[in-house]
């Protein structure tokens, strides 16, 4: 009999973050030679940190923490215009192309049942993977496809007086696929 795995991390709510500077219509980068070749591979990053809160009454993961990260997002995608398009074939010759049109970065809200210490005590490659979001590319529809993806997961600290004491937790898992 198999066992089905229970995961801690539980995605609740999916948005898309854009550049405060609009692109200029029409344009579009290729991808490099070594784009191309590491094309059937993806970057998966995983940031743990703690922070902490101006006022401890506030809880990880309000609405003020994601403002506060949209915003910072936004102000940095105007420097990097290409993170917020989408990749289509290009005219010339069928090579990919990032197509700049302000489409966005997708970010996803999760939280994480378990303490920070004990997520780092217990969880093994399997349970860091459901920490990064991942959506195979389309074969049809790739305008929509968002090829750069970031979930923010808030970590229950009510589980322990000592993650209180120290502020809430972040995982921040960063994806990107070429």
């Amino acid at each position: 009999m198999s066992e089905i795995k229970r995961t801690l991390v539980n995605v609740h709510s999916k948005l898309t973050v854009v550049s405060d500077t609009p692109v200029q219509p029409g344009k579009t980068y290729p991808l490099s030679v070594l784009d191309h070749a590491m094309g059937l591979h993806t970057l998966h990053i995983v940031f743990y940190y703690r922070y902490q809160r101006d006022h401890d009454h506030n809880r990880a993961g309000s609405a003020s923490d994601l403002g506060r990260l949209r915003e910072s997002l936004a102000d940095v995608l105007s420097y990097y215009p290409p993170v917020t398009g989408r990749l289509m074939k290009g005219d010339d010759d069928g090579n990919w192309v990032v197509k700049c049109n302000d489409a966005g970065v997708r970010v996803l809200k999760a939280k994480v049942n378990t303490t920070l210490d004990e997520w780092l005590r217990s969880a093994d490659g399997s349970d860091e993977r459901d920490l990064t979001v991942w959506d195979d590319m389309p074969e049809e529809d790739l305008h929509i496809w968002s090829p750069f993806r970031i979930q923010v997961c808030f970590i229950n600290n009510h589980m322990s007086p000592q993650n209180l004491r120290l502020g809430p937790a972040w995982m921040l898992g960063w994806d990107h696929a070429i």
